[in-house]
């Protein structure tokens, strides 16, 4: 696992300037720094070394081939001894060691053959030469790009902070880039809070050469199971993912390093710790939980599945009293706005897990974007209304669209309206095109969007830049290809099983988890805002102070009197829509002031 950066065309950057990049996204590779500099290209590494620690020493390079990765390819012992038997030969036991000889043999689908999570950039100078970025299929791993105002020179890197230090940066502020996030929960790519600069999306491929740019996209085919009974039902399912789920377990807790598993109460991160659990001879747990008695504290839940998986189980507590400055650091780790409340207690959780001497966790994300794990899809699915797409979009989003024409300055309303209207309008729409589109059924159009969509944007990218803040890496079993193509393949009647939902999961759980867990109703893993975003809370004072003070920066786009009512209402009769306003706002205010950012004045002229 690394951060890795680079430059492609023009002039050669300059040692300070790769230096500067390089220093900005220290925390996500401390053990080794390293690049390698060609005629008009640089590829540079921060590397945390997790597998073949003595060797894996980046740049990878094989004659006219140089590369540099982030990630972990699981499947790197059997690419191994393909290429060994091809009549290739490895000094060490890294799993990057097989990128090159990959690519060698099977040119630019060579990512296929990789399973694993992956960001990756390779020069080849074998002909002319060519720069080629290449991200895994589910968007794990993070790279973002932009190219200079003449065309010249593509920069990337792992981390949005860090690509802004090359000097030619595009810093310019996409206001819409606002309305995306409050009407999605998070900046959606291939876009970002800059109007230049721009995303690699999952399981991508980009190729630059000659100043132009050629991006491809291959999505994962489904599997094709065999079915005992000639057709898929929920006990199959379950056992083909449990066969699945227990080889890539096994896989990811196979490490030079220490490798703990984050347990939050839920099914999905108790599967994953039983069967880590069942792997490794002592595994440690992790658990976060807040001081107080809280609504959602899910603690007791986590120790239950400790105690019956024999787990060495840590349980974090923090303290509401911190959470203003627990606030301002975790924002600096978080590239772009991310509403997510509990993004302040996965930053705390990895610091713990850090603390504690690990640089590998597993975590069970992913599973309920696969197997339908949320309402949210289930309701969608069964809403025969016209407008049943507008309704959807809503429950994702931190406000509704009548809510934000009333939170909106006029000038940011107007351009909004100018440009396209309302993200979450536009959003909604796009996937009812796709459901009458009829390539899917309903149901897996809904959990195929969201996996391209929304996920990679608002859970993935926060999973990967709070992890490596604090130098450990995010294992994600439920996202590996084999896992993937499984869920694909199955009908939405095995994935909602009546009132099942996640009907494989709960069922490939049950030999497992405790029936306690696998049968009580989803509580999602988060912050409860709502109760902390009262009078006595110091999230309270904090919104007050920052929202309401003469000097807020995100006064550009919403109006102060809005938000001066949505915190009365939060303060005389605390609800959860009033709270998620708020917290949303208080993430892009503190996100802005991180940044030392302040929003240009809107032009009257929108941007086309």
């Amino acid at each position: 696992m690394c951060r890795i950066y680079g430059c492609f065309g023009g002039e050669r950057a300059a040692p300070g300037v790769l230096d500067a990049v390089a220093a900005a996204m220290l925390p996500g590779g401390p053990d080794e720094q390293t690049r390698r500099v060609g005629d008009g290209w640089a590829l540079g590494t921060n590397r945390l070394a997790i597998q073949g620690v003595d060797s894996g020493h980046q740049p990878f390079v094989r004659g006219r081939l140089t590369c540099v990765f982030n990630g972990e390819i699981y499947n790197h012992r059997q690419l191994r001894a393909e290429l060994r038997a091809a009549g290739y030969s490895f000094d060490g036991d890294c799993d990057g060691e097989v990128l090159l000889p990959l690519y060698e043999r099977y040119g630019d689908g060579f990512t296929a053959r990789l399973e694993g999570m992956f960001a990756l950039a390779l020069v080849d100078e074998r002909e002319a030469p060519v720069l080629k970025l290449f991200t895994d299929h589910a968007g794990m791993k993070s790279l973002y790009y932009y190219l200079s105002a003449d065309g010249r020179r593509l920069r990337f890197a792992s981390e949005l902070r860090a690509l802004s230090r090359f000097p030619d940066f595009p810093d310019e502020l996409d206001p819409l880039a606002v309305d995306r996030y409050l009407g999605g929960r998070a900046v959606w790519g291939p876009g970002t809070v800059h109007t230049r600069v721009r995303t690699l999306e999952p399981g991508s491929a980009l190729r630059f050469a000659d100043g132009r740019i050629t991006l491809t996209r291959a999505p994962l085919e489904p599997a094709e199971p065999h079915w005992p009974d000639g057709e898929p039902t929920v006990a199959a399912a379950a056992g083909l993912l449990d066969e699945r789920l227990r080889t890539e377990v096994g896989r990811m807790v196979d490490a030079d390093v220490p490798v703990c598993v984050i347990t939050s109460g839920g099914l999905d991160s108790s599967y994953t710790t039983a069967l880590a659990a069942q792997l490794v001879g002592e595994v440690a747990s992790f658990n976060i939980a807040y001081r107080g008695d809280w609504p959602a504290d899910e603690r007791h839940h986590a120790a239950e599945v400790a105690r019956h998986c024999g787990t060495d189980h840590h349980q974090v507590l923090l303290d509401p009293a911190g959470f203003p400055e627990l606030v301002e650091r975790f924002v600096r780790s978080l590239d772009q706005p991310n509403n997510a409340p509990h993004s302040l207690s996965t930053y705390a959780l990895f610091e713990a897990v850090h603390e504690a001497g690990f640089k590998v966790a597993l975590t069970g994300d992913g599973a309920d974007e696969l197997f339908a794990g949320y309402a949210r899809f289930v309701k969608a699915e069964r809403d025969g209304a016209a407008t049943w797409h507008r309704t959807y979009q809503g429950t994702m989003a931190a406000a509704e669209t009548a809510a934000l024409e009333r939170l909106y300055t006029p000038d940011y309303l107007a351009l909004v309206r100018a440009t396209g209207g309302f993200f979450a309008d536009r959003s909604g729409d796009e996937l009812d095109r796709r459901v009458r589109s009829g390539r899917h059924g309903k149901l897996e159009t809904l959990l195929r969007y969201d996996q391209a969509e929304r996920f990679p944007y608002y859970i993935l990218r926060r999973v990967d830049h709070l992890s490596m803040a604090h130098s450990v890496e995010a294992r994600m079993p439920f996202l590996q290809p084999s896992v993937m193509r499984l869920a694909h393949a199955l009908p939405a009647h095995v994935k909602v099983a009546g009132d099942t939902v996640k009907a494989p999961v709960a069922a490939a759980a049950r030999r497992w988890v405790p029936r306690t867990v696998v049968e009580r109703p989803k509580q999602p893993f988060t912050l409860p805002v709502t109760a902390m975003i009262r009078p006595g809370e110091a999230l309270y004072d904090m919104i007050g102070d920052l929202l309401l003070g003469p000097n807020a920066r995100c006064g550009t786009y919403v109006r102060r009197d809005t938000v001066q009512d949505v915190f009365r209402t939060q303060t005389e009769s605390p609800a959860p829509h009033a709270a998620e306003l708020l917290w949303s706002l208080l993430m892009l205010e503190t996100w802005l002031s991180a940044r030392s950012l302040t929003p240009a004045p809107l032009t009257e002229s929108p941007r086309p």
